[in-house]
């Protein structure tokens, strides 16, 4: 999900546009064109949908106001876990349990389709299945990582109990505790973003950059979109972003905009003592976390802020940069650290933790898909295929769960708030 069509959705420097030697392009929409699904947003989000609609043969335009994937996918540091921002046994507090687990089961199925898209892509995309390392900060965070744990192997998740030194490598971090989840993974963002749009337009769908979105019309049983060149008639609407004009959207289906920092390592600066296959986070409220890339260097991110817009101070993200640095060197203090990429971007949150996705009732053919949350890139594989199976009437197994219209949990904040 990109936030919207203007917002600055990040600053500083962003390392993922450095790794395509060549930035496809698309045509800004000139004139007017009919379709069956016409498609809000040119991120991971949008591209997801675009390629499983493709594949499905159902018609659709996409139009980004910018370049496809310079948005929040190219501030996305592109890891994919099946595990929430909010632990199971902590979600099942919230939401029940069935629901809860029934959630964590259809983000490790949406991961497995994740890959088997990536693994027809014609290029690398940088997906790569990995392991995480889900350590406890504090000695009193132990109890709620081992309740963590025996929820995960109660329901048949694959996860393992020790501290970092027991599971399988000889790492060089030291934690009271940590357990380890299997079958996640990692990607280039931009370079699946591509990927996934350059396949969707071979398909037939069409794709247009540079073209903004000035209004959403509903004209009986068809939605007339108007951009700033052109026009669309389209019989549904996706919105991939979070504000369209035309659409409205009541203030329990707005995303809680914070923003986070995120830094890149030199190549060849992974310890040798760092399994490549093993990604790491941790309890900690904003938490800490890191990955790899295939030329040795590490992602590293956190320091979420409760702030909608990326910091516009140079000396605040050098700030935070550091910060991020020491953590590093708490954890492998060995080793000098410095940052050759670091930035900062908008993310979106819910109340309860979960995505919006789905229809109303008051805009029935506008199909939200507001993939909030830290596994943004998972909702979105979620969100793609509830849309392709509400336009082909099939199954839709998470639609009361994470519908844009859903009530309040008790044990969730009454209403988001920007």
């Amino acid at each position: 999900m990109q936030i919207n069509n203007s917002h600055k959705l990040h600053s500083g420097s962003l390392y993922w546009p450095t790794t395509l030697s060549h930035v496809p392009s698309y045509p800004a929409l000139q004139g007017h064109i009919t379709t069956e699904v016409a498609i809000i947003g040119g991120g991971i989000t949008g591209a997801l949908c675009a390629a499983v609609l493709a594949r499905a043969g159902i018609p659709a335009v996409l139009v980004e106001s910018q370049r496809v994937a310079s948005g929040s996918t190219a501030a996305n540091t592109g890891l994919l876990q099946f595990s929430n921002d909010k632990m199971l046994s902590e979600l099942a507090d919230k939401i029940g349990e069935t629901d809860a687990v029934q959630f964590y089961g259809e983000c490790r199925k949406a991961l497995t389709r994740l890959y088997k898209l990536a693994d027809e892509i014609p290029y690398d995309t940088g997906f790569h299945v990995r392991s995480s390392l889900y350590c406890a900060s504090t000695s009193s965070d132990v109890p709620r990582l081992f309740k963590e744990y025996s929820m995960l192997r109660k329901h048949g998740f694959p996860v393992e109990w020790g501290s970092p030194h027991n599971t399988g490598h000889h790492l060089p971090i030291r934690k009271p505790a940590a357990l380890v989840t299997h079958g996640d993974a990692e990607i280039n963002p931009i370079r699946f973003a591509h990927g996934l749009i350059a396949e969707a337009a071979h398909k037939g769908a069409h794709i247009y950059e540079n073209t903004v979105v000035e209004g959403v019309q509903r004209m009986g049983d068809k939605f007339v979109i108007t951009t700033d060149f052109g026009e669309i008639i389209a019989s549904r609407v996706v919105r991939a972003v979070s504000d369209v004009p035309g659409i409205e959207s009541s203030s329990r289906i707005k995303p809680i905009l914070k923003r986070s920092y995120a830094l890149v390592t030199p190549a060849n600066s992974l310890p040798a003592s760092w399994p490549y296959d093993c990604m790491m986070w941790e309890t900690a409220r904003p938490y800490f976390y890191f990955r790899t890339t295939p030329d040795r260097r590490i992602i590293a991110g956190g320091m979420d802020e409760d702030q909608a817009d990326p910091v516009s101070e140079a000396n605040y993200l050098l700030n935070r940069t550091r910060l991020l640095l020491e953590e590093l060197r708490g954890l492998f203090p060995d080793k000098q650290w410095e940052a050759e990429y670091a930035w900062c971007g908008t993310f979106g949150e819910s109340s309860d933790d979960l995505p919006f996705l789905g229809e109303t009732s008051e805009q029935p053919g506008i199909f939200h898909a507001l993939s909030c949350g830290g596994n943004g890139t998972v909702y979105s594989m979620i969100a793609a295929e509830m849309l392709r199976n509400r336009i082909l009437g099939l199954e839709q197994p998470m639609l009361a769960l994470l519908s844009p219209e859903r009530p309040p949990h008790p044990n969730s904040s009454a209403v988001n708030t920007i």
